[in-house]
């Protein structure tokens, strides 16, 4: 294999658009594909197989291709077998077009020759003459001229107040995509922590007579539902301090659906958010991020229904609060919570608990080896506000001296402190052209190195 190689670690959805765009951009770049999991180009999040879990956002809007946007709706149309509700297929549905997607480029007419799977965990990266070497946990390692980390979101940190005795046993679950099959059978009424669009996911899949959710968070908010049809953002000029932008909002909010005002302030927010100072970002994720995730991370309308009858038969309780402590009693889990504005703590047992708080963007605090690793060797920084790493707007990584390596990139939630809105497809897709873009430009440096293409050492490859 001649020409350029390029390393992608991670192979949920943004490692696998960057993946297609570079093979797509240049016809001399090779892509090796390492995911750890096993599983490529699907998430946690797409490789459920409940037809309850729907996407948040429209199949009109969820192609994987921002040039084709029709991509993804010409794909459904010739498939056998798929579920919608309210114009929102399943993830599991989606996961099968990413899977397509992998499909093809592994064409030995399409791409297939350029793009290498390998299955295995990164577990550090050391400089290799002008390229990378990338160690493997099996022991196994490659060399890349070019890696892009790609990792997605991080895992969620443990709530404080837990005793070890409880987060070391199977009555706390610190993952909610695998409490399906590891959740005690005898476990009816169930600790949530967290409120959102994780929250929704593992009590709908939870559901079954008698068992009862508790759902705890700061705020006490539930996600808020789409609307029944797409309604036109108007553009507007959004402008100022995080407070100005908001006000700006509600104001706007008087005469347009507030979704399509929330639409419209999420085509700005990149731009927003790079104009705003150090302590104006800082201000915004105290006080007004919640309310933002609250309206811009949205349910699909049957979730929604099924959220709201819920709630209507008591299955589902949802509460201003935060745990106090919570530890192992026999089969129980014994919690100290204290709500939202009252004095008084107050006790109540649980037969489960799950944390359900979203992902960290604190990287200092997350036990992903390579991150620690690129930590330790000051091959990369910590971004301000823990939000992933510090990277340029290349979406190169910048080191621990803050200069920016010519060929390390991120993509992702790892890139949030610059980018922010970097979680959705609408978002990451157009994230993933702009950083292979990047990636193959720096592959083209005015002299000559020799490459790592025919150098990749043993590996296990699927």
């Amino acid at each position: 294999m001649s020409g350029r190689s390029v390393a992608v670690i991670g192979a949920g959805f943004s490692g696998l658009l960057t993946t297609l765009n570079i093979l797509r951009m240049s016809p001399d770049v090779s892509v090796q594909l390492i995911e750890r999991r096993g599983v490529f180009g699907l998430g946690p999040a797409y490789a459920t197989g409940n037809p309850k879990h729907l996407l948040n956002v429209r199949l009109s809007n969820m192609s994987a291709f921002p040039d084709r946007p029709n991509h993804l709706a010409d794909w459904m149309a010739v498939q056998p077998a798929w579920f919608a509700r309210d114009d929102f297929i399943t993830r599991g549905d989606y996961g099968r077009y990413l899977a397509h997607l992998l499909d093809e480029a592994l064409r030995p007419d399409q791409d297939g020759e350029r793009l290498t799977l390998i299955r295995g965990a990164a577990s550090a990266i050391r400089p290799q003459g002008a390229g990378w070497k990338i160690m493997l946990d099996d022991r196994n390692s490659t060399l890349a001229d070019a890696v892009v980390l790609a990792q997605g979101n991080l895992t969620p940190a443990a709530p404080t107040g837990l005793s070890p005795a409880l987060t070391g046993s199977g009555r706390y679950l610190s993952d909610p995509w695998s409490a399906l099959d590891t959740l005690p059978v005898d476990a009816d009424d169930i600790l949530l922590i967290g409120a959102g669009l994780t929250m929704v996911d593992a009590a709908i899949a939870l559901r079954r007579p008698g068992r009862r959710f508790t759902a705890i968070s700061r705020h006490g908010l539930l996600p808020r539902s789409h609307g029944s049809t797409t309604m036109p953002p108007r553009r507007r000029n959004y402008v100022g301090s995080p407070a100005e932008v908001f006000s700006q909002a509600r104001f706007a909010a008087r005469e347009n659906d507030w979704r399509a005002v929330v639409d419209d302030v999420r085509h700005s927010a990149r731009d927003l958010w790079s104009s705003w100072s150090l302590p104006q970002r800082s201000r915004f994720l105290r006080h007004l991020r919640a309310l933002w995730d609250n309206h811009r991370h949205r349910l699909a309308p049957g979730v929604a229904r099924e959220v709201t009858a819920m709630l209507a038969s008591e299955e589902l309780e949802v509460v201003a609060a935060r745990i106090d402590s919570a530890s192992l009693l026999g089969d129980e889990v014994d919690t100290v919570l204290k709500g939202r504005g009252d004095r008084q703590p107050y006790s109540r047992r649980f037969d489960a608990v799950i944390n359900c708080s979203g992902p960290s963007g604190d990287v200092v605090l997350s036990p992903e080896p390579l991150l620690q690793d690129l930590l330790k060797q000051g091959l990369a920084a910590p971004a301000a506000l823990a939000l992933g790493l510090a990277v340029d707007p290349s979406g190169r990584l910048i080191d621990g001296r803050l200069q920016p390596h010519d060929r390390l990139f991120a993509i992702g939630p790892l890139t949030r402190s610059l980018f922010w809105e970097v979680t959705a497809v609408p978002d990451l897709r157009e994230h993933a052209v702009t950083v292979a873009g990047n990636v193959v430009n720096a592959l083209q440096p005015a002299r000559q190195e020799p490459s790592f293409a025919d150098r990749s050492m043993a590996l296990e490859i699927i």
